[in-house]
């Protein structure tokens, strides 16, 4: 701090001292002892806010250390912002026990009471819960959630010899002080580094020639492309949003941003004003009301077949909020057809949707060369309840 001669680096430092990005702790005590000799050779460094959470700073003996440096410690209390778990769980179909899950969704289904009148919004919502809690069982009882894939290249003997001699050269090298034996540590750093290298490029041509003897399309290809890039990691949004002069920070200001954004700018409903849209709810009022032809008034029955039909040809895409995935009613059980037939004709019958199936997990994807801080630069992708 108080040397005459200085670097490039240095002068760089105290230029930011002197425009007053960084300061200093103010503390009087001595980092440096040997031979009788001490001074204040250790700072600590920091800008504001994060300077005024540093308090206790303490300088502690030497403990045996070569350089004379003696430890340097401080407290800060604060912490990372809480963040709540996702509700989105990745499950392994490969490892699923079905048979387990079909008994385990019958024995939830069973509990429902056949002889209870369904005739209204309440009770929809109810039958709604029920149906969904049951397969949320199952799935939980039969499905294990996959774990994250581990991408860490497999070492050879080689490297692994050459890790426990860097290690014991630098433990060595501490405790003598010796030039030689710091000079073996740094050759044994280079000899470490290449073996690293040759061990990713080894592992990396082994992938790749597995890889040409499967099909493009093969469970193995996308396997090894998660492992490269994993969709199901937690992914952070490090830039502030801006939208209405208002800047997020935080994970939940900016989740709090982007919902007034879509709400008021992507979700917003124009009035209808075409004459086709009022032909269309004065036709939905007189069939709700009864005073068009007695024929229009009844919905035709949904039946057991057209269900199993239809799940039959759901794609295994993303789940909603319930966590309800298609495979698992691609696994139905004839209790479940019998189960989602009626309150799908309950559901036309009574003219009320759950509300469950009106809530959709968002996922944001940035458009192209769009700026990252304002909310219009992002595509909103929802994932609504595959059960609605």
């Amino acid at each position: 701090m108080g040397s005459r001669k200085i670097n490039a680096r240095g002068r760089q430092l105290q230029e930011l001292f002197k425009e007053g990005f960084i300061e200093c702790v103010n503390d009087d005590s001595t980092t440096f002892e040997k031979n009788d000799y001490e001074e204040k050779f250790d700072w600590i460094l920091a800008s504001q806010p994060l300077l005024s959470f540093i308090s206790h700073v303490e300088t502690h003996p030497t403990i045996g250390t070569q350089s004379g440096h003696k430890p340097l410690t401080f407290d800060i209390p604060i912490g990372v912002e809480p963040k709540p778990p996702s509700p989105r769980l990745s499950l392994n179909f490969k490892a699923a026990n079905w048979p387990k899950f079909r008994s385990k969704l019958n024995e939830q289904l069973m509990l429902w009471n056949n002889n209870r009148l369904i005739n209204s919004a309440l009770d929809i919502e109810e039958y709604t819960s029920f149906i969904t809690n049951s397969i949320t069982s199952a799935t939980q009882e039969a499905i294990p959630t996959s774990k994250q894939l581990n991408t860490n290249i497999k070492l050879s003997e080689a490297t692994k010899h050459l890790i426990q001699l860097k290690h014991k050269t630098y433990r060595k090298w501490k405790k003598t002080g010796e030039d030689s034996e710091k000079q073996q540590y740094y050759n044994y750093k280079v000899l470490l580094t290449n073996s690293l290298r040759n061990d990713r490029k080894n592992n990396f041509n082994k992938l790749m020639s597995s890889l040409c003897q499967k099909k493009m399309y093969s469970d193995a290809v996308w396997l090894t492309v998660r492992k490269f890039h994993n969709k199901r990691m937690k992914q952070t949004h490090s830039y502030n949003v801006r939208y209405n002069n208002v800047i997020a920070t935080s994970d939940k200001e900016k989740a709090d941003l982007f919902a007034e954004y879509f709400q008021n700018e992507v979700y917003v409903k124009p009035p209808d004003t075409l004459p086709f849209h009022q032909q269309v709810i004065q036709q939905a009022h007189n069939i709700i009301h009864g005073s068009s032809n007695t024929k229009l008034n009844k919905w035709k029955k949904i039946t057991s077949k057209e269900v199993k039909w239809t799940i039959k040809q759901l794609r295994n895409s993303s789940c909603g909020p319930d966590n309800i995935h298609n495979r698992c009613l691609k696994n139905y059980t004839e209790l479940l057809i019998k189960h989602l037939t009626k309150l799908f004709n309950f559901v036309l019958d009574i003219g009320y949707i759950p509300n469950g199936w009106k809530k959709a997990n968002i996922i944001l994807l940035l458009k192209p060369n769009k700026d990252k801080q304002q909310p219009s630069s992002y595509r909103p992708i929802s994932l609504l309840s595959c059960l609605g």
